[in-house]
């Protein structure tokens, strides 16, 4: 399984080459396409999917550039579909221009597999910086979008982002996997479960959310 990421626009977006370079994964095209499309050909890899964490407008910018020059499909979280096709969500049109988007092929959900030459990539939904983001794992290498981040998490000030939810996908969903796993994040850099579990700023965030309703850990 390959690993590799290209920093890309203005906001230092992570793209991830990822899996099977046979089958590959390319996990948020969000700007230069052209130096995305130049790195693949010259590892020669051969990409089958362009999936998205979510749909914020610095994740999805090269997308269509991508899916058009190497015949990819589309993959999104099911609950992003209508997100992806509104600029209110996306930030399309307000913090850089407006992209071509084009259909997803399939829409993924909680449990559902990404089957791509010898690799399979588990599907997590973590809503919370949007309402359908998710992120995926595979062979202890979980790639988090703009969910977790080293020593810190997403936003959820932005349209359809939930702070409470973004707490408990990152509470029980991230933070019950093994401590050895790697975190890939789509911005900054990478980590482990075990590490953020000591370190991340999300307990503060837990505080703040749930200190009204009375709620504990």
């Amino acid at each position: 399984m390959i690993v590799e990421c290209l920093t890309v626009g203005k906001m230092q977006e992570n793209c991830y080459l990822v899996g099977d370079p046979e089958a590959l994964l390319v996990i948020d095209p969000g700007d230069e396409a052209v130096r995305i499309l130049a790195y693949v050909k010259e590892k020669a890899y051969t990409v089958r999917y362009v999936v998205l964490t979510h749909c914020h407008y610095d994740h999805i910018g090269a997308v269509a550039e991508l899916v058009h020059a190497t015949g990819a499909q589309l993959l999104i979280g099911r609950h992003e579909a209508e997100n992806y096709k509104n600029r209110k969500v996306t930030l399309c049109g307000y913090f850089a221009p407006m992209p071509q988007l084009i259909e997803p092929n399939a829409l993924l959900g909680e449990g559902e597999s990404i089957k791509s030459g010898a690799c399979s990539f588990h599907v997590i939904e973590t809503p919370g910086h949007t309402s359908g983001s998710i992120c995926l794992l595979c062979e202890g290498h979980l790639f988090s979008g703009d969910t977790l981040f080293k020593e810190s998490i997403g936003r959820a000030d932005f349209p359809t982002g939930d702070l409470r939810a973004l707490v408990l996908s990152i509470r029980d969903k991230l933070f019950a996997l093994p401590e050895a796993t790697l975190v890939y994040p789509g911005h900054g850099e990478a980590s482990t479960i075990g590490y953020e579990k000591e370190h991340n700023e999300v307990y503060e965030w837990e505080r703040r959310a749930f200190e009204s309703v009375g709620d504990t850990l």
